[in-house]
């Protein structure tokens, strides 16, 4: 059998290379032909090269900037040094200005002849006036400071008698008020119905004295005189009195406090509830009327009475007899 002659296969013609190497030379040729044009465009996009001058601007500005900060650093540090000279220069102008000003002095206190020195008058003064002590009241040796009276009046019927020792006794307490101060009358007694009060002026203030008012609270105390009766309720006026007006109570009574009248209260335990009932608010006065000389105690509880309470006392004596006598 014959063999048949080995060929060989191929893929591609010739014409077929033919025609890729024309399609490839094609292609070149126009790509030589439109470079210029893609580099023009790229240009355009960055013209002249932007990129490269801003950063060349940047570098510059930056040097720009170190170079500003040196310079103000040195303007700065030639004002420094124009205040200190200025300061210095001013120093020595001061110094001489003092120097110049001391030898000044100098010549001048050189220049005038030294004197004899003339003692400095002594100022004449004239010595302090003694220091005046003040009594704006004075009752017969009874003196207070207090500006505010308040006279109490026991009506009791033992003192019925003795009606012109009591008004003599009011009438000058009454009298040696001055004209800064103030009164307020107070007629007190216990009767069948209860303890009983005659006030003057009948609002209970007090009233400043004058010609009219020392006229007025006479009259009152002397129409107290042509009532007395009953009993002496001194624990229940001393209450309200040292609860009302008035800085000194002035107490006009025979001195004999019925106990039965006053919480059957001696006259020992009525003075101590009276004292303890003012706790040293009010001074407490006491005038005995009458013939006190008769009965024991009138004395001692009358003197007891003012004694503990920042008081004084006194005693006037009565020419005539009493109902209780």
């Amino acid at each position: 059998m014959k063999r048949r002659p080995s060929r060989d296969i191929e893929v591609f013609s010739m014409s077929a290379i033919d025609l890729f190497a024309a399609a490839m030379g094609a292609f070149a040729l126009l790509a030589i032909i439109l470079l210029p044009f893609y580099q023009k465009e790229i240009q355009e996009r960055t013209p002249e090269n932007a990129i490269s001058d801003l950063l060349r601007a940047a570098k510059d500005s930056q040097i720009e900037t170190v170079e500003k900060k040196k310079a103000l650093e040195a303007k700065r540090s030639a004002a420094a040094q124009n205040v200190s000279d200025i300061k210095s220069e001013a120093d020595k102008l001061l110094a001489a200005l003092r120097g110049a000003e001391a030898a000044l002095l100098e010549k001048k206190a050189a220049a005038v002849p030294k004197a004899v020195p003339v003692p400095e008058p002594i100022e004449e003064r004239p010595a302090p006036a003694p220091e005046k002590t003040t009594v704006s009241f004075r009752f017969l040796g009874m003196k207070t400071k207090k500006d505010d009276i308040v006279l109490a009046l026991d009506m009791n019927r033992c003192l019925g008698g003795h009606e012109a020792s009591v008004n003599k006794a009011t009438s000058r307490i009454i009298n040696s008020l001055q004209s800064n101060h103030a009164v307020r009358v107070v007629g007190f007694q216990q009767t069948d119905s209860g303890p009983r009060t005659r006030i003057w002026p009948s609002s209970g203030s007090l009233r400043p004295i004058t010609a009219s008012t020392r006229r007025d609270a006479i009259r009152f105390a002397s129409s107290l005189t042509n009532s007395f009766g009953g009993s002496a309720s001194m624990l229940d006026a001393f209450k309200d009195m040292l609860n009302g007006p008035g800085e000194a109570i002035f107490l006009v009574s025979d001195g004999l406090p019925n106990p039965k009248a006053n919480n059957g209260f001696g006259p020992g335990r009525l003075v101590q509830e009276i004292t303890q009932l003012n706790n040293g608010r009010k001074e407490i006065h006491t005038v005995v009327v009458g013939n006190y000389f008769d009965y024991n105690g009138t004395v001692e509880f009358m003197e007891s009475l003012s004694g503990r309470n920042n008081g004084q006392f006194m005693a006037l004596a009565s020419t005539r007899d009493g109902i209780c006598d």
